[in-house]
């Protein structure tokens, strides 16, 4: 080959390999490029995550706050009870203000909705409304005292979370008597009024549609911004903000296909409201063939199951229990005698030691018991702790010295009570009963220890001597408080 043609071979040779390289530069910028806009995108949404967790959390702390301390005394409210209705377009006149009908920030008086009701529709009270009840609507954040970002009663961009509540917590004394851990332990079995649970619990599935628990007590929703074919105002129905998923039969298993919507309330009586905590759309390409349609989504979810809820008040009455005892101890001199374990309303039987809380005089003399708040009896609690006193520190005996209650290696104990935690119904059952705990039948309360007590010794009761509840075995759940 002639010099010249070498020359030339070795000029297209060198065009070519800058030409590639020129390709790969352009190649590593475009990637840099989309690294940086995906970067951004994250960033945002993960800003946006932390902000809607943030907004959900503290709404859910403020509402336990309210169940379990805000205005117990003067309104006359159970422990635990909600009267914080969500918040709800309803009839003129019907709410607390006269901004009706609009989502005005604050909880509704009258009650809630049900399987028929439309937005301006009255509300009616759960009592009233019997199977067909469903609470929902809006977080009454005004009452509650939270500062949402941008959040003002025209407020329609999603900002606001919706609280959907089990009927269960807004039902009277006449439907739901125990309204305390005891109602853990029985399962919903058709509507009842009275019964220990009158309505099913809330259920909450994931994006696949498998469950994540069947016994939600209250959930809360952070609606994104609004999709396509949602058009908010402050008196749209739920659908305008709550989004809904159809799963696709053909989902990876495990996996439940069907269509799960946030702001179904129409379902049938006796059915559970169902939620869905599922993928944002800006993630829905790692869900790919999940989906039965086009995916749109972005409600965030969280939600409160009835054991934690139940904990929360379990706490707020414990310490009402030991102050009021401490209290009667300093008064009288010494501590009230118990109820039977099958009282209905703690009457006080002289003589008696071991039982559930003396709330009513009973047999013995007036003055003889321990008077509690109306919020907390009215709520079942005295049936619910279990207590017991010293031999030597009652009314006919008020030495109140040793040796009276032993516990471990201390037998100078005047006074104690146990919290028996949700009933123990699977195996591995509690060694005091090596069966199903039913401290409720119907709605009537069982006269055996065993039935609320975790250990041999403590459901024993006998010579006064009680088993400490630090580090007991799994699953004993109770836990000992000594008074004094």
């Amino acid at each position: 080959m002639s010099p010249e043609c070498l020359g030339a071979s070795a000029l297209r040779y060198r065009q070519r390999g800058a030409a590639m390289l020129l390709l790969l530069l352009s190649l590593i910028a475009l990637s840099a490029t989309l690294m940086v806009s995906a970067l951004g995108l994250n960033a945002s949404l993960s800003v946006y995550e932390r902000e809607a967790r943030q907004i959900l959390e503290q709404s859910k702390r403020a509402i336990l706050v309210y169940l379990s301390s805000a205005d117990l005394e003067s309104t006359g409210r159970r422990l635990g009870e909600f009267r914080l209705f969500p918040d709800l377009p309803i009839a003129t006149g019907g709410g607390a203000d006269t901004s009706e009908p609009i989502y005005d920030g604050l909880a509704e008086v009258l009650g809630c909705a049900t399987r028929t009701w439309l937005p301006g529709a009255a509300l009616t009270p759960v009592s009233t409304a019997g199977a067909s009840a469903r609470c929902f609507g809006r977080l009454p954040w005004r009452d509650l005292g939270l500062s949402l970002p941008s959040a003002d009663i025209d407020e329609t961009s999603g900002l606001v979370p919706w609280l959907i509540v089990s009927p269960n917590l807004a039902s009277s004394i006449a439907c739901l008597r125990d309204l305390n851990p005891l109602m853990a332990a029985s399962n919903y079995s058709g509507y009842a009024c009275p019964s220990a649970v009158p309505y099913p619990w809330i259920s909450v599935v994931d994006e696949r549609g498998n469950l994540l628990s069947d016994r939600v007590a209250f959930a809360l929703i952070l609606p994104g911004p609004a999709l396509s074919g949602q058009v908010r105002s402050n008196t749209a129905p739920p659908s305008a903000y709550l989004d809904r998923v159809s799963i696709d039969a053909s989902c990876p298993l495990p996996c439940v296909p069907g269509l799960y919507d946030n702001a179904a309330y129409t379902h049938a009586d006796g059915t559970p409201t169902v939620l869905i905590r599922s993928t944002p759309s800006g993630r829905a390409t790692e869900r790919i063939g999940y989906y039965g349609n086009a995916y749109e989504f972005n409600d965030r979810l969280i939600y409160v199951t009835v054991d934690e809820y139940l904990a929360v008040m379990e706490s707020r009455a414990r310490r009402e229990v030991l102050t009021r005892l401490r209290n009667y101890r300093s008064s009288h001199g010494y501590f009230p005698y118990a109820s039977a374990f099958n009282t209905v309303q703690g009457d006080c039987v002289i003589g008696l030691r071991f039982g559930h809380l003396p709330t009513l005089a009973g047999t013995c003399l007036p003055g003889q018991e321990l008077v509690m708040p109306g919020w907390f009896t009215d709520a079942g609690w005295q049936r619910y702790f279990v207590y017991s006193s010293s031999a030597r520190c009652v009314l006919l005996n008020n030495a109140c010295n040793a040796p009276g209650l032993s516990v471990g290696a201390q037998n100078n104990i005047n006074a104690l009570i146990l919290g028996p935690a949700a009933a123990i119904t699977s195996a591995p059952f509690a060694a005091a009963k090596s069966a199903a705990q039913t401290p409720l039948i119907g709605v009537s309360t069982s006269a055996s220890p065993a039935d609320y007590l975790d250990s041999v010794e403590n459901a024993a009761g006998l010579a006064d001597v009680f088993e400490t509840t630090v580090s007991q075995p799994p699953p004993a759940n109770d836990r000992l408080d000594i008074v004094e």
